[in-house]
């Protein structure tokens, strides 16, 4: 055995674990820039029949955290009002909706369900929007002076995008595959 042999096996693992998960190093999937920002987040998710995008943030809300994997897409928010974490963002193949209400939804193709768990102090719900082959869920848990209404100026932000669209805008762009 030489001596560079040492390090092959660790170099593998790190990169078979880097192909499995990206955290923290991307940003999330935007409206405003090309479709191809939907590419990874899109690859997480096969099953989906639509993809998640984000339009500019409200006032005050920022990205915190981005974590990609086989599992799904999870986006974390902090907010100046309602704190470090208050909201969280997932896209996976399914989701439990649990007691929620079904309530009408803005994107033609899912159902959408809200479960609010609380609102004193800070307020603290679910929102699920199901489709084919995918869930996205919001979670909410505001500080205790955050209103409610900051749930739907942040889930304004989020569009649908049915990944037949996405595609081909790709193969006019950029490939010709499907994601």
């Amino acid at each position: 055995m030489t001596r560079r042999s040492g390090w092959v096996l660790p170099m593998a693992v790190a990169l078979i674990a880097a192909a499995c998960s990206v955290s923290d190093t991307l940003p999330p999937p935007n409206c405003e820039s090309s479709p191809t920002s939907a590419l990874i987040s899109g690859q997480s998710v096969p099953t989906a029949s639509f993809l998640i995008c984000l339009d500019t943030l409200p006032t005050g809300w920022e990205v915190d955290e981005v974590r990609i994997g086989d599992e799904g897409t999870v986006v974390v928010f902090d907010s100046d009002r309602a704190g470090a974490s208050a909201a969280r963002l997932r896209f996976e193949e399914s989701c439990d909706i649990g007691e929620a209400t079904p309530t009408p939804t803005e994107f033609e193709g899912t159902s959408r369900y809200e479960w609010i768990l609380g609102l004193s102090p800070g307020f603290r719900a679910n929102r699920y929007y199901r489709f084919v082959g995918g869930c996205v869920t919001w979670e909410f848990d505001f500080d205790d002076e955050a209103p409610a209404a900051m749930s739907v100026e942040l889930g304004n932000a989020l569009q649908l995008v049915d990944r037949r669209t996405i595609n081909a805008q790709l193969r006019e762009t950029f490939v010709d595959e499907d994601l």
